[in-house]
């Protein structure tokens, strides 16, 4: 019997290569993801040092100009946070984006890779069949050697 062939094989390494390209593409967003969230986390720490050293500069005698300074400093840092926010969210979106785009190419490459395996069974069954016919000719053969030597 021939060897086996699978007729979608192109198809599914081309799926293959779309879940490569689409785990690379998570892993990426991730890496983002992660990067946005640890730039917020130090403008939140920044935020809480300024604040720390407002407080110990108010303890004393502060100038009004010094007081101006820390609170321009203050503000501009609280934007940089909602700005942060607002990316640390779209990075977010995006890896849930590409984690969908992941999914539906596992998804399609398991469908593929199902019909393989359901073929690969088709063909065991097959090539079974054609060796117990080959097995049954050569009983049948050898059935009728012993009963024309009687």
């Amino acid at each position: 019997m021939k060897k086996f062939r699978f007729r979608l094989e192109t198809l599914l390494k081309f799926r293959k290569m779309e879940e490569e390209q689409a785990q690379l593409k998570m892993t990426e967003a991730s890496i983002r993801l992660y990067k946005e969230q640890e730039l917020l986390n130090q403008l939140q720490n920044n935020l809480v040092v300024s604040l720390d050293l407002l407080s110990q500069e108010q303890s004393g005698s502060p100038t009004i100009e010094t007081l101006k300074t820390f609170g321009y400093y203050i503000d501009k840092i609280k934007r940089e946070i909602i700005h942060q926010q607002e990316q640390v969210a779209k990075a977010e979106t995006y890896r849930q984006e590409c984690l969908a785009g992941l999914e539906v190419a596992m998804k399609q490459r398991k469908l593929v890779d199902n019909l393989r395996e359901k073929r690969l069974e088709q063909y065991h069954t097959e090539l079974l069949q054609e060796e117990q016919k080959v097995l049954d000719e050569l009983g049948t053969q050898a059935f009728m050697r012993n009963k024309e030597s009687e």
